[in-house]
């Protein structure tokens, strides 16, 4: 809705509403780190199969959790570089809504965050 307002106003109206861009650009990254979460939860987050499917179940398995443990690794170093991103932003502010960066860079952590949750949950398990 928000980017139907941005074009309607920019063509229509010729007068572009300055914050929808912004808020548009916000609320897309909450999405992609929010709904990477519900895409892990779902099944829906790409994998490629190919090599591991030919390997032996006993070897299947192990690896599995390998690339979980490496998953772990990797959202917890985003969470952490994530907090520190937080606090940089508690003294900018966006240039169009007036809002604290913190509101916008708090996205990377507590999405890190939540997926390290799942992964930990998940380890060890198909």
């Amino acid at each position: 809705m928000i980017v139907w307002a941005q074009v309607a106003s920019r063509y229509i109206f010729n007068n572009s509403l300055p914050w929808t861009e912004e808020a548009a650009r916000y609320i897309m990254i909450w999405g992609v780190l929010l709904g990477a979460n519900l895409a892990y939860l779902k099944g829906y987050l790409i994998s490629i199969n190919f090599f591991t499917d030919k390997l032996p179940p006993r070897i299947q398995k192990p690896l599995g959790v390998f690339r979980k443990l490496l998953s772990l690794f990797f959202t917890g170093i985003l969470a952490y570089y994530g907090i520190h991103l937080c606090v940089l932003g508690t003294g900018m502010e966006s240039p169009a809504i007036g809002i604290s960066y913190l509101w916008v860079f708090l996205s990377v952590p507590i999405g890190s965050a939540l997926l390290f949750i799942l992964f930990l949950v998940t380890t060890g398990k198909k």
